[in-house]
């Protein structure tokens, strides 16, 4: 059998679209971690209204970052730093969940200000296509 000697030229990929990079990626997970099992604990009482609000307010948060808005950066940032204080607070009351609180609010902040990846990517890419 014969092999051709043809070569195929490589497949041109455009690159339209920067990649969001890695601890942008973090930071949104986290975000959408501390969503899901705050939707389902929301499911019914009291407060179903206002959990319900602060849910859809992550998910927003989330979906900002994924674009690059340093809007939804310095919200998330606000509410993270808010997130760490109110975690110390539950410390004070025995409550362990505090120090889970403190640690993943805290890791969205370093995410989202303290790698190179994650300035540029707030700086660099506007959040309207």
């Amino acid at each position: 059998m014969e092999q051709s000697n043809d070569t195929c030229p490589e497949p041109v990929v455009e690159q339209g679209q920067r990649r969001v990079p890695g601890p942008v990626v973090a930071a949104v997970t986290l975000l959408v971690a501390a969503a899901l099992p705050a939707s389902t604990m929301l499911a019914s009482g009291p407060r179903m209204a206002t959990g319900l609000v602060g849910v859809v307010l992550l998910l927003a948060m989330a979906h900002g970052l994924w674009r690059g808005s340093g809007r939804a950066r310095f919200l998330t940032t606000v509410f993270s730093t808010a997130g760490v204080g109110y975690g110390v607070v539950a410390i004070t009351k025995a409550d362990p969940s505090g120090w889970l609180q403190i640690v993943a609010a805290s890791a969205i902040v370093g995410l989202l200000l303290v790698p190179a990846s994650s300035r540029r990517w707030f700086h660099d890419v506007p959040a309207e296509k």
